[in-house]
């Protein structure tokens, strides 16, 4: 929890869902992987560590050629 409002949502971390399946995880979505954010705080979160949307990295790569 990053505020003091309820957590309504749960956000991947330390790493995000699309590492942890890179890196050959089983159960991505298991609950020591995830921690519990409001709306707001997820939003933030995300806007941060994706700023061009969740699949800004995958849009790159077919753009550039290189996928």
């Amino acid at each position: 929890m990053l505020c003091a409002q309820p957590a309504v949502v749960a956000d991947h971390f330390p790493l995000s869902r699309r590492q942890l399946i890179d890196q050959g995880a089983t159960d991505p979505d298991a609950p020591e992987r995830l921690r519990p954010l409001c709306v707001r705080c997820h939003n933030r979160e995300t806007a941060r560590h994706q700023p061009r949307g969740f699949a800004a990295e995958r849009r790159s790569e077919r753009e550039s050629g290189l996928s």
